[in-house]
């Protein structure tokens, strides 16, 4: 069996021991990892030591155009990870570059796109913002995700005026399906998908923020075998009444659970953004 570890943050980088971390994650058999991270903290020696573990990809956030990108992450954070996006290139480590829409940023998703492509990064992908509280503006509406998701299907086509691009644009998001096209994204939350925070506390995923273990306390098996929560998040006969009818429900099974907890309340109600 393959085991994949995403190793990120806040920023994974501002560990002193990092590199020594993925230094012996790659000592384990059929072990592959990924790194999410700003991407510009690393120097020249310990880039050539991140060169040598050959992890699957380096994830960089961009968030539109240099004004809006820096409003959301940082000043000077557009230039930087540009820089870093081409660093990792001339490296020979697969970049991807990730982008999360919100109700201010949405219509930017073709200027990330078109950056993408010219720093020939290998894929961009991108899901909604999940709110912190249940009311915050930065929220999509129904009618926003709506129009994200044609700007999706939209840069998607405009592959064709790009035949040179190896640049992939991800349409493998919840909800994405109805009107990008291909195969429904099913949440993979607590089945092959788990988080460890660094205190041991284990979520079912990163955006997803119940607590269902502790790896300080128990193994991981017995996480996996003991979880009432896991089963339930899962069991189709629990999902919203509007789903269980629903063309798509085994394969879509109601979407963005993580966005149903943030936004309602419980991760068993329908997407909110679901307008079918």
């Amino acid at each position: 069996m393959r085991l994949h570890i995403n190793f990120t943050g806040g920023e994974p980088f501002t560990l002193q021991n990092f590199t020594e971390i993925l230094t012996e994650a790659r000592k384990i058999p059929k072990l592959s990892f990924g790194i999410l991270t700003n991407g510009y903290l690393l120097r020249d020696s310990k880039l050539q030591i991140l060169r040598q573990l050959r992890p699957s990809f380096i994830q960089l956030s961009l968030e539109g155009n240099a004004e809006m990108n820096d409003q959301i992450r940082g000043k000077g954070s557009f230039d930087d990870v540009k820089k870093a996006a081409a660093t990792y290139k001339k490296l020979g480590i697969p970049v991807m570059i990730s982008f999360t829409a919100n109700a201010q940023n949405y219509k930017q998703l073709p200027q990330v796109v078109q950056i993408a492509r010219k720093l020939k990064i290998h894929k961009v992908w991108t899901d909604r913002y999940l709110p912190i509280k249940p009311k915050d503006d930065l929220t999509l509406t129904p009618e926003q995700a709506a129009e994200y998701f044609q700007i999706i299907r939209n840069e998607q086509k405009n592959k064709r005026l790009h035949p040179f691009s190896k640049t992939i644009v991800s349409a493998e998001r919840a909800l994405q399906f109805l009107i990008s096209g291909g195969v429904p994204y099913k949440c993979k939350a607590g089945v092959s998908l788990l988080t460890v925070m660094p205190d041991g506390t284990v979520f079912p995923c990163r955006r997803l923020p119940i607590e269902i273990g502790n790896m300080s306390s128990e193994n991981i098996l017995q996480i996996f075998d003991n979880q009432h929560k896991i089963k339930d998040l899962h069991d189709l006969e629990q999902l919203d009444e509007s789903c269980r009818a629903c063309f798509y429900k085994s394969t879509c099974a109601g979407g963005l659970r993580c966005l149903a907890y943030a936004k309602l309340g419980s991760y068993l109600k329908k997407d909110p953004d679901c307008s079918v």
